[in-house]
């Protein structure tokens, strides 16, 4: 196994071809001539039988089972490395996943709290502005009842005012009407006391021809139609 981008990866590891005592390719090629020289018998002496080239080497049908046996074991391998390479491959997208999942958790975490930040600046803002209108609402209550109280009190003085000019009037009234009943009243005193005098005068006239009126009578030495007031003084 081998790491590559931080993940492990498999490499399926080299099959040896078959050793020596089956099928020696080595030792096979080293038995071969070369080209152009083919087997001398000795020039001289007994003759030596010529060698068994096919000796040491397999027999078809040996090469053909090593082979097939070769072939299986790649296969197996091949079968090895690509289960370990579906298992890498789903070991990379659940780390993937796994890296999105948290990827996701934390943005939507940054976002939560990002929102969260918002909803205070926006209620603290709602806040100053709820003040705002609170202090504004308290001063025109403040106002208002001011402007009552001054209206309430002009009223009251208002009201005194008028009470007082009222208390004036009926007074003048019944001063006048005093006056007025004091005026008639004289002048019906003095018509009275006018007729009065008329008629003595005209009684003393009849016996006194001279027409004096007597001494000590109130109006005596004025002249006759003149008017009398009270306590013997002229009229006006």
């Amino acid at each position: 196994y081998v790491v590559q981008g931080g993940m492990p990866s498999y490499i399926p590891a080299q099959v040896a071809p078959p050793q020596a005592g089956t099928w020696d390719a080595a030792a096979a090629a080293g038995l071969c001539a070369p080209a152009g020289m083919a087997w001398q018998p000795p020039a001289t002496g007994r003759p030596v039988p010529p060698p068994k080239l096919t000796e040491g080497f397999p027999d078809p049908e040996s090469v053909e089972q090593q082979k097939r046996a070769y072939a299986y074991s790649l296969e197996q391998q091949l079968q090895q490395g690509i289960e370990m390479l579906e298992k890498q491959n789903e070991v990379q997208k659940d780390a993937l996943r796994q890296a999105a999942v948290q990827q996701k958790e934390q943005y939507n975490l940054q976002v939560d709290q990002q929102l969260r930040s918002y909803e205070m600046s926006v209620d603290q803002q709602a806040n100053y502005q709820l003040m705002g209108l609170s202090q504004a609402a308290h001063e025109q209550k403040a106002c208002l009842e001011q402007q009552a109280n001054q209206a309430i009190l002009e009223y009251e003085q208002k009201k005194m005012q008028d009470e007082f000019a009222r208390q004036q009037y009926e007074y003048q009234k019944k001063a006048y009407e005093r006056h007025i009943e004091m005026a008639r009243e004289t002048q019906q005193k003095r018509e009275e006391y006018a007729m009065k005098a008329q008629r003595m005068q005209a009684q003393f006239s009849m016996q006194d021809p001279a027409g004096a009126m007597p001494q000590g009578f109130p109006g005596a030495g004025m002249p006759p139609g003149a008017c009398y007031g009270f306590g013997g003084m002229p009229g006006f």
